[in-house]
């Protein structure tokens, strides 16, 4: 007879106050989690991908340097739900036009494309919480 595995709740998360160095680290903490949860490949690159673009959202426009910013990870049976909080719950995302040789301005629409499901959660004086889920399976 053979026993059947259930899915494992895994969860992380991580304070960034360093701000010169918390994309690099955003980005390493993700892919060493989800390497350590058994999870590599394709969409766990895009998932890391996503983690350094809403980390560098949150740093550049919401914190200006100065504020906290928390990442949070979440993973059950494949389905992994990443969440970016900042402090700026009166800063929505804006879907910019991106300009020919120009940097920036696709990173949310990059999100979106890379993600299964993808929202903001604002509530005042509590900040503002960018998550997004994919499939790792």
């Amino acid at each position: 007879m053979s026993a059947l595995s259930a899915p494992v709740l895994h969860t992380s998360e991580l304070s960034l106050t360093d701000h010169a160095a918390s994309v690099r680290t955003a980005r390493r903490h993700v892919r060493d989690r989800l390497s350590a949860w058994g999870f590599t490949g394709d969409k766990t690159d895009d998932l890391v991908l996503i983690a350094s673009e809403l980390v560098t959202n949150a740093v550049v426009h919401a914190c200006e340097g100065h504020d906290e910013v928390r990442l949070y990870l979440q993973e059950f049976g494949g389905d992994c739900r990443l969440e970016v909080w900042d402090p700026r719950f009166d800063l929505l995302l804006q879907d910019r036009e991106p300009r020919h040789f120009r940097e920036g301005g696709r990173g949310v629409e990059l999100v979106r494309e890379l993600a299964l499901d993808f929202g903001v959660i604002t509530r005042r004086g509590s900040g503002k919480r960018v998550w997004v889920r994919i499939l790792l399976n």
